[in-house]
């Protein structure tokens, strides 16, 4: 069964920050006292002091390059495991590691020389299960052109991702926060694009294989998806 986006009690989207710059993490704390709707409720300098607080909160903000030696697509996949959506955060955009958390299930992505509106415009978007597309994301996607990768956006991504896991498509436009014809529009585009990458997509399963060859984390899936 696909991870469906929860309904979330009423109250503040909790966050965690994960980040070795304690004068940013002091920062951050500074901030978000002054956002009624956002409660930062736990921060750590690695994923692994985080998981040990056992925290349970909506939305991780993760540093994208950690200085413990842990690489970022192994981080979000951990931070996943948490019931956590993860938003990744970078000083200067790496293209190759930006491309591994978004694959590995990461939400968005956002430098940090935004302001305060635009991250907890961010955070409240992941909160409310869509993708936080910023810029400098939207640029590394259009730029991607790895032999044999379609151009996804992260919308088409998250409809490949759901479906392919295993939801149905109504269930698959919720999760993405968008109509179920629009859905359908997405998941044909995304069957031309691997169509016209050589890697042609006609099923559920292909699309459950192709998520796989390509590192899209399937979320939820406990069994080999059927036929469309």
């Amino acid at each position: 069964m696909a991870r469906l986006t929860p309904v979330r009690p009423a109250g503040p989207v909790t966050v965690a920050a994960i980040d070795d710059d304690t004068m940013l993490l002091t920062g951050l704390r500074s901030w978000l006292a002054d956002v009624p709707d956002i409660r930062l409720a736990a921060t750590a300098a690695t994923v692994a002091e985080f998981c040990g607080q056992h925290a349970v909160v909506d939305v991780v903000l993760l540093d994208l390059n950690l200085r413990d030696g842990t690489t970022p697509a192994a981080n979000v996949t951990g931070l996943l495991a948490t019931g956590a959506e993860v938003l990744v955060v970078s000083t200067i955009p790496d293209a190759e590691h930006v491309l591994a958390t978004i694959e590995a299930g990461a939400a968005g992505y956002i430098t940090k020389d935004h302001d305060l509106p635009a991250l907890a415009d961010a955070i409240r978007d992941i909160a409310a299960g869509h993708a936080a597309v910023s810029p400098e994301l939207a640029f590394v996607l259009s730029t991607d052109h790895r032999a044999g990768r379609p151009q996804l956006s992260p919308q088409e991504r998250l409809v490949l991702r759901t479906y392919a896991s295993g939801a149905t498509l109504q269930a698959t436009a919720r999760r993405a926060g968008i109509a179920y014809g629009t859905a359908r529009e997405y998941l044909e585009r995304i069957k031309r694009k691997y169509t016209d990458a050589g890697r042609p997509t006609r099923t559920k399963l292909d699309l459950a294989h192709r998520a796989r060859e390509d590192r899209l984390e399937l979320r939820g899936l406990t069994s080999p998806p059927a036929g469309r």
